[in-house]
């Protein structure tokens, strides 16, 4: 399973803004910067999360994903509207 997205502002990627993943507990369970193509990537376990993102300039946005088996989830954040015009698109499960 794979939760990767990528932050945008005005189009353009988001180098260096810190992605938090908040679990189903509301505990903090990881944390990575946006390469230069505003990119992040978690692997993370079936369930309910949060992901908090920390913009260059102190900007903040939250995402709210929920994850099932053998899943991925691709999240695309826009910065211009605070996030909430977010995309959450479900990849289909890895066939066995």
């Amino acid at each position: 399973m794979r939760l990767h997205g990528r932050i945008t502002r005005s189009g353009r990627p988001v180098e260096g803004a810190y992605v938090q993943l908040i679990g189903p507990s509301g505990d903090f369970t990881a944390e990575v910067r946006t390469d230069e193509s505003g990119r992040f990537l978690f692997y993370p376990r079936a369930g309910a999360w949060e992901v908090r993102v920390s913009l260059p300039g102190g900007s903040h946005l939250e995402k709210s994903v929920t994850i099932a088996d053998g899943q991925s989830i691709d999240v695309q954040i826009s910065a211009d509207d605070g996030g909430d015009g977010a995309t959450v698109e479900v990849e289909p499960a890895a066939q066995s």
